[in-house]
């Protein structure tokens, strides 16, 4: 097994972030990403410098709508109308057009002292068909976590990692809850990097540079063979990773997620994450975490059933169900930290 580190959901000066794709992939290259997913608002400009740049594997996609119900859209050659009212409507384009759907921030919150309360959460349910959803998006959870202007300040300026606590309860539960009855819904993790640039008084500041924010929450996708260095089979095995549910989040400000693995054995074959496989005797789930200092736990349809501390769990599962692993950072100094979220292992009935 291999895992590669990206980031997805960036935007580049076609929209309104700050970096051109050969600014964004140089802090890509320095942060050790194997690729970015550019998703600009209701545009797919750049789609004629997707390729490999700077070392990196850029693809392109688009963020549709503005105001509320945020819709990542991949593996498009042609834009799709927004519908704000009807987002439903959205999905079922992205769908037919064979693309592959994220909602966005589903629940992002405004903070006052942040951009005068603005917010963009998913306001339209239920919908159905769409692919994934951003479980942990670091500039929308950053938003939502500063009820106080010393908070604001402190947050930001001594100790970012305090803020980003975990993903909002209400994405784990509703992602929870599609997957258990059947809909099987991608997690991904998410930057929403914008590089923004704001003036205080005769200053330029740059709010989450590239460089920055591409070091807190990546997603890894998880392949049984090496990333190809041909481009074109390359795009594939990440939009099929990300289509299939092979990969995982990892908030690699605590410490990268590169040695994380979570799979099955039933015999001879290997279950990845995103995958199913028939209940059977001797089936075992594996998990491993990149330290020694970690908790481990084994969740069933959203439900702890097994926990430990340590770099290694192992699991005979006795019955069928929706089967996710979650590790949790432990420093020498405090408790423990939400790091590494898997998507989930499918056990069928025999």
């Amino acid at each position: 097994m291999f895992n590669y580190p990206g980031n997805i959901h960036i935007h580049s000066c076609y929209s309104d972030g700050s970096g051109n794709f050969d600014q964004i992939t140089i802090d890509a290259k320095s942060a050790g990403l194997s690729f970015v997913i550019i998703s600009d608002h209701e545009t797919l400009t750049g789609l004629p410098e997707e390729g490999v740049q700077n070392g990196v594997n850029v693809l392109v996609g688009v963020e549709i709508n503005r105001s509320q119900n945020h819709y990542l859209a991949l593996d498009l050659d042609q834009l799709i109308k927004s519908d704000e009212q009807n987002p439903q409507q959205v999905i079922d384009r992205v769908k037919k057009e064979g693309g592959l759907g994220f909602i966005a921030h589903p629940f992002e919150k405004g903070s006052r002292y942040i951009e005068k309360g603005k917010a963009y959460p998913w306001k339209y349910w239920p919908v159905f068909n769409f692919d994934g959803l951003e479980l942990w998006n670091y500039t929308s959870h950053w938003r939502g976590r500063h009820p106080s202007l010393f908070k604001t300040l402190y947050y930001f300026f001594f100790n970012r990692k305090a803020a980003m606590d975990s993903p909002p309860r209400e994405a784990l539960q509703l992602w929870d809850c599609y997957n258990n009855n059947g809909h099987r819904i991608t997690a991904i993790g998410s930057s929403d990097a914008h590089a923004s640039l704001y003036k205080l008084g005769l200053f330029k500041v740059t709010v989450f540079t590239y460089r920055y924010i591409f070091k807190t929450i990546n997603t890894y996708i998880v392949l049984k063979e090496e990333l190809s260095e041909n481009y074109h089979t390359a795009r594939k095995q990440i939009i099929g990773a990300l289509r299939c549910g092979c990969c995982f989040i990892s908030f690699d400000s605590l410490y990268a997620g590169n040695n994380f693995y979570y799979y099955a054995k039933a015999g001879s074959n290997t279950v990845l994450m995103g995958e199913q496989v028939n209940f059977q005797e001797k089936l075992a789930l594996f998990i491993k975490a990149p330290k020694t200092r970690s908790m481990l736990r084994l969740l069933r349809n959203g439900k702890i059933i097994s926990e430990k501390e340590g770099k290694e769990l192992k699991f005979y599962p006795e019955q069928a169900g929706v089967y996710r692993a979650e590790v949790y950072f432990c420093p020498r100094l405090g408790r423990p930290r939400p790091w590494i979220y898997s998507n989930p292992i499918y056990i069928l009935p025999a």
